[in-house]
């Protein structure tokens, strides 16, 4: 009986995903999988979603390491039944065609299942099924193809690494991130024992390390380049005596998670949210796209960039289920278990860097929003404690009193919790 062979490639989330970065493999070659089961974490833009294994089988090849990209589609590794040989193996590798391509190489048997097009939104993996012919004798790897991830490429060339010849240390040759440093400081040591002179503290010059963009960071890129680009934005500041603020806080500390500063100033803002509907709005050419309740993004820092995971119906909340549903969303962002759902739907942001001791700033919008909050360091001088908001505008959708309304009915809610 022939061997059966499947595809596990970069799956499509969302209309926007070109590409994915690996971020770990939950089983290594040679071991058994099952249909269903958590496979690998892939990153796509700014969430890190698992890939359930698209067959029964044994795990036999990786081709995508932690921390490289591929696009969608794209072959990252291979199950197979246990009797496929590795020649079998190195053929389907050779012969793949990304799904959405079109030309899919034909079996040479009968196939179990046909190549699938790219999933649509929400569709589950392509798993893409090969059913593998018998060995001959000329059925060998491409010995001469380089495996290398593209940001590993565009380290090879910032260094001046010829990857023709070079040795990859990952699974099936592949050339890793060291492989090209170890290389080029084996360039450099060979060109100095050529008799080329020795680098001195006037003439040496460091070739900086290359870190390549995640998923994630690219993303938030993208996203605030078109939004500082194309929305017109005004800002307004206001100062908020704090006073009562950290008094409401000291009289909730006897509890066992008493709330943040922060966790009082969402539920201040949504309050006040709902009777503001220009900036509690999306943008849209068509007009404004009003809420009735307050869903609020907010901000929270990462390795990779700020994400703003939304707590939907913000208004709705007590200020203790407010406070538990942001532990929980700042514990989902440390251990990168948000869900795509989880940055949608926010119809306004509110960031918060005065835990770094930032007097104020300036937040560009997330679109289609209309407008966010950014918040300042608490300052004390003697018992009197300040804290500077400002509010970024739209003002395509907004003008300065409508922000301004907004902003004086914050401070009083701030100011009389």
């Amino acid at each position: 009986m022939s061997a059966r062979i499947v595809a596990v490639v970069v799956p499509k989330w969302g209309l926007e995903m070109t590409e994915g970065t690996v971020s770990s493999w939950l089983k290594q070659p040679g071991d058994a999988v099952t249909r269903g089961e958590p496979l690998i974490e892939i990153e796509s833009e700014k969430i890190v979603n698992s890939l359930d294994a698209p067959a029964d089988g044994v795990l036999r090849r990786i081709l995508l390491d932690a921390g490289n990209v591929a696009a969608v589609g794209s072959l990252i590794g291979v199950i197979a039944d246990a009797s496929a040989s590795d020649d079998d193996i190195d053929r389907f590798i050779r012969d793949f065609r990304p799904p959405d391509t079109g030309d899919a190489p034909a079996a040479a048997g009968p196939p179990t299942a046909s190549a699938a097009p790219a999933p649509s939104v929400g569709a589950p993996p392509v798993a893409t099924t090969h059913t593998a012919p018998a060995a001959t004798p000329d059925a060998t790897p491409d010995a001469g193809a380089v495996r290398v991830s593209p940001p590993v490429r565009r380290l090879a060339e910032s260094l001046g690494v010829s990857l023709t010849g070079l040795r990859g240390s990952g699974p099936n040759g592949r050339i890793l991130q060291e492989d090209v440093e170890r290389a080029a400081r084996g360039g450099a040591q060979d060109g100095a024992a050529g008799g080329s002179a020795p680098a001195t503290a006037s003439t040496a010059t460091e070739t900086p390390r290359l870190e390549p963009w995640s998923a994630t960071r690219r993303a938030i890129a993208k996203r605030m380049q078109d939004a500082a680009r194309d929305i017109p934005h005004f800002y307004l500041v206001t100062d908020v005596d704090a006073s009562a603020l950290l008094a409401q806080r000291e009289r909730l500390r006897s509890g066992t998670e008493p709330p943040s500063v922060n966790d009082l100033i969402v539920h201040a803002v949504a309050r006040v949210l709902p009777r503001h509907p220009r900036v509690n709005a999306h943008h849209s050419d068509e007009g404004s796209r009003v809420f009735s309740h307050a869903h609020i993004a907010v901000a929270m820092a990462t390795p990779d960039g700020v994400l703003a995971p939304v707590v939907p119906y913000t208004d709705r909340l007590p200020l203790a289920a407010l406070s538990a549903a942001l532990r929980d969303l700042r514990g989902r962002v440390t251990q990168r278990k948000l869900g795509k759902t989880d940055l949608e739907g926010g119809s306004f942001t509110v960031s918060n860097l005065g835990m770094y001791g930032v007097r104020e700033f300036t937040s560009i919008i997330t679109p289609p929003q209309s407008a966010s909050l950014a918040v300042g360091a608490l300052r004390k001088e003697g018992a009197a404690a300040t804290l500077t908001l400002t509010l970024s505008c739209d003002h395509r959708a907004l003008d300065g009193a409508t922000g301004a309304a907004f902003l004086r009915d914050l401070k009083e809610a701030l100011e009389k919790p």
